[in-house]
């Protein structure tokens, strides 16, 4: 395909407006034939005036140069300077107005002026009246029908009509949301559904241009959930153009609805909610405090925007992010896990798992979230495996079988509940809130461990123990808030070493070692993002930092001797998630 550069264009365009002239020349000279002979040899060079003049003020198509010619031929060429004038220099000076529209409203004024011309004094022979306006134009108009397509260099630019008034008066809206939205609250431990504020906001009118877009926050539910919230609308016109203008766009991510002409002086848009998505199949329904995004939409009220005087209307555009109304709740309850002691003997006692539960419901009705309640379960089931790791560590560093473990250890005891959903805000916006209220003891942990120790035939009875008691309790006020919902705990072990009499010299006793060296139990428990980002999860972290010792070897011959000795390795005992 041939393409022209800027250059090149620039000299066909020259070119193009050298012939419009000729052309020019000849058809205005039919249409104003008293000016033609009153100018005579002058008439060219008036010509080529009038068109320069046309093309300060923007216009470049033949059409439209042959109009502003014309109103040359009536007032004078640049007459939008001249005393008397200062309508028109005021509509050329309009920043707000078209090339086009400035052409509409010159030609517009100057039949009025013609009128009120007119009516103030008698006509005479000479003089142009109303009439004789309008039937100049015409003919301009017929003598560019007439022009042959084919003397034409861009063939793609057929002449612009003449443009016809039609703009948009006024535009009148208000969103109106379903009655009424509920949201949970919780007092006293229970939690119970309240109707929310209704936000009305009063019907607003639009009669000038937007400054800025207009964006407006709504809450609705999706199709087939309820009532959903509405836009209503008034368009008003200052004139119309055909049965296509004024025209009405509402673009949705489902789709488009268009309304024309007489059907957008009053309309009722229903404004869905985006639908939620399924369930993922590992982690289940959307995390805590997600909220879903909006579905962005927009109305936009059109016309040609072209007024006989003044800056049009011309096009209004709404947006509008419709969030789901959705209001989610989940609660928590969670029982301790019973003592235990290894070596196991015989089978193992059953779990409390009558004391889990984990529920989920949306807007008072139940959500299934088999995966949530799978993952809560196997807590309990979690910890008891976390114990069995750390009694085959500890029973490695044991002589024979004398490893022993008592443990009391019981995460996430207690009881939570959560709530979330878009609501509004007190200056109408809207934004996800989130209440909640977390009263877990962490840990309880009560963790005994004993063996013996031989080195070179000589032994000694060791025990551990770490036992301490780490609460979560916090009332969530808002999504800030979710940063901040965990807890840590680091709870370090006590050694206590006794040397066994077993006929041997040499006693075993331990020394003194680095605070780093003594080993703990660590963890930390709370909300964090989830990992495809849909909102928040539980977590649980529960690790043992390597536990050493000291070992003296006092000998009555070969004196003391030293060694350090790991009684457990670094070791995640639990590494849970859930929601």
């Amino acid at each position: 395909m041939l393409q022209l550069n800027a250059d090149q264009l620039e000299k066909v365009e020259a070119l193009q407006l050298k012939r419009d002239s000729r052309e020019l020349l000849q058809l205005l000279g039919s249409v104003w034939p008293a000016v033609a002979e009153q100018l005579q040899a002058r008439w060219p060079a008036f010509i080529e005036v009038a068109l320069e003049h046309a093309q300060q003020i923007g216009l470049r198509h033949v059409a439209e140069l042959a109009r502003y010619a014309s109103l040359c031929c009536l007032w004078g060429a640049g007459f939008e300077a001249k005393p008397r004038f200062e309508w028109a220099a005021a509509i050329t000076a309009d920043p707000l107005l078209s090339p086009t529209l400035k052409l509409h409203q010159l030609t517009h004024r100057s039949r009025e002026e013609l009128v009120r011309r007119a009516a103030k004094a008698a006509p005479t022979g000479d003089a142009m009246t109303p009439a004789g306006y309008d039937k100049a134009l015409a003919a301009v108009e017929a003598g560019l029908g007439r022009a042959a397509r084919g003397r034409t260099i861009f063939l793609d630019q057929p002449p612009p009509p003449r443009p016809t008034a039609c703009d948009l008066a006024a535009i009148t809206f208000a969103v109106a949301e379903p009655k009424p939205l509920q949201a949970y609250h919780g007092q006293d431990g229970s939690w119970r559904r309240v109707d929310l504020v209704p936000w009305a906001p009063q019907p607003e009118t639009l009669s000038a241009p937007l400054d800025e877009p207009r964006l407006l926050p709504v809450l609705s539910r999706a199709v087939g959930a309820g009532a959903s919230a509405r836009l209503q609308l008034a368009v008003s016109t200052e004139a119309t153009c055909d049965a296509h203008h004024p025209e009405v766009l509402h673009a949705t991510g489902a789709g488009r609805l268009t309304w024309r002409g007489a059907d957008t002086a009053r309309l009722s848009l229903t404004l869905h909610a985006p639908p939620s998505p399924p369930a993922d199949s590992k982690l289940g329904p959307a995390g805590i405090a997600h909220g879903e995004p909006p579905d962005v939409q927009s109305v936009s009220i059109s016309s040609c925007g072209i007024r006989n005087a003044g800056a049009p209307l011309g096009r209004i555009e709404l947006g509008l992010q419709v969030h789901a109304a959705t209001q989610r709740l989940v609660e928590v309850r969670h029982g301790a896990l019973p003592a235990l002691a290894w070596p196991i003997e015989g089978e193992a006692p059953p779990l409390n798992a009558a004391g889990t539960a984990c529920h989920l419901e949306a807007d008072g009705h139940t959500e299934p979230a088999p995966a949530w309640l799978k993952a809560w379960q196997g807590l309990q089931p979690a910890a008891r495996a976390g114990l069995e790791k750390l009694f085959i560590a500890w029973s490695r560093h044991m002589a024979g079988t004398s490893g022993r473990m008592e443990a009391e250890l019981a995460p996430l005891v207690g009881q939570a509940g959560i709530t979330w959903g878009w609501q509004h805000a007190a200056d109408g916006a809207v934004a996800l809130h989130v209440q909640g209220a977390i009263d877990f003891a962490a840990l309880v942990l009560d963790l005994r461990l004993s063996g013996e120790l031989d080195w070179l035939g000589s032994r000694a009875r060791v025990s551990l123990r770490a036992q301490g008691r780490s609460e979560w309790r916090m009332n969530l006020a808002d999504g800030a808030a979710l940063e901040q919902a965990k807890a840590t705990w680091r709870h370090p072990f006590t050694l206590s070493l006794d040397a066994i009499a077993n006929g041997q010299p040499a006693l075993l006793s331990a020394g003194p070692l680095a605070e780093p060296l003594r080993g703990a139990v660590v963890g930390e428990c709370g909300l964090r993002p989830r990992p495809d980002g849909r909102g928040q999860q539980w977590f649980y972290r529960l690790a043992i930092e390597p536990v050493n010792v000291c070992l003296l070897r006092q000998d009555p011959l070969g004196g003391t001797q030293r060694q350090q000795r790991e009684l457990i390795p670094a070791l995640t005992l639990i590494d849970w998630s859930a929601g």
